[in-house]
């Protein structure tokens, strides 16, 4: 019975590591690999590791992912379009 678990949850590690690198949003990448982060303590509860589980949902379920969004918003607020002034440089210069 447990072995269907070990499996599942390997399945869905699988299918959010996949997620996060093809996802073309960064904040959906970011919950992507946020779920990954889930799924392996699950896996790590599943396996016996309390301890390690802990840290997982700590790090990887949390504090990465809040950090990462913080990282993708503040790089977002100091990108402006400047492709009007690409054309006139282009035109008269």
């Amino acid at each position: 019975m447990f072995w269907a678990i070990d499996y599942l949850c390997l399945a869905g590690v699988i299918v959010s590591a996949i997620a996060a690198i093809r996802i073309r949003n960064l904040n959906g990448a970011v919950m992507a690999l946020s779920a990954m982060g889930t799924i392996l303590s699950l896996l790590f509860i599943v396996l016996g590791a309390p301890d390690d589980a802990h840290s997982e949902v700590v790090v990887g379920a949390i504090a990465l992912p809040t950090l990462y969004l913080i990282a993708i918003g503040k790089v977002r607020a100091h990108v402006t379009d400047d492709s009007d002034d690409l054309g006139e440089v282009g035109e008269g210069r």
